[in-house]
């Protein structure tokens, strides 16, 4: 994640210039530079935030909702990456409930599933 706009511009600048006719182009804001991406990509790019709440709207303080989404004619979103199960200790069980939540709402997801580098270099 770029600490400032002008380096997101920067970014964006890249992904607009590419020819995506051809391929999928994703982008995974942090949300903060989740509404400014999507007013800035070109049609080809496909902003994907990284996470979502489980829920809907309501009291989940720094969470953003699938229906927030939405309103940004957002498609796509990323849950389950392992910083978020390391750091906020986001179980199987809480990704299986946002997937629930996210295909619902008529979304589309980026599940990971992976493991941290020095776990796949063992």
């Amino acid at each position: 994640n770029p600490d400032s706009f002008s380096k997101l511009d920067e970014l964006i600048g890249n992904m607009n210039a590419c020819d995506t006719s051809g391929c999928d182009v994703y982008v995974c804001p942090s949300p903060l530079h989740t509404t400014y991406l999507c007013s800035k990509v070109n049609e080809g790019v496909k902003v994907c935030p990284q996470n979502c709440n489980f829920k809907g709207c309501g009291a989940y303080t720094g969470e953003m909702a699938v229906e927030q989404m939405k309103d940004l004619k957002i498609e796509w979103v990323l849950i389950g990456h392992s910083e978020r199960r390391e750091y906020f200790a986001e179980s199987d069980e809480l990704l299986a409930q946002k997937l629930k939540y996210i295909l619902d709402a008529g979304l589309k997801c980026v599940v990971c599933i992976g493991e941290k580098l020095p776990e796949r270099e063992k």
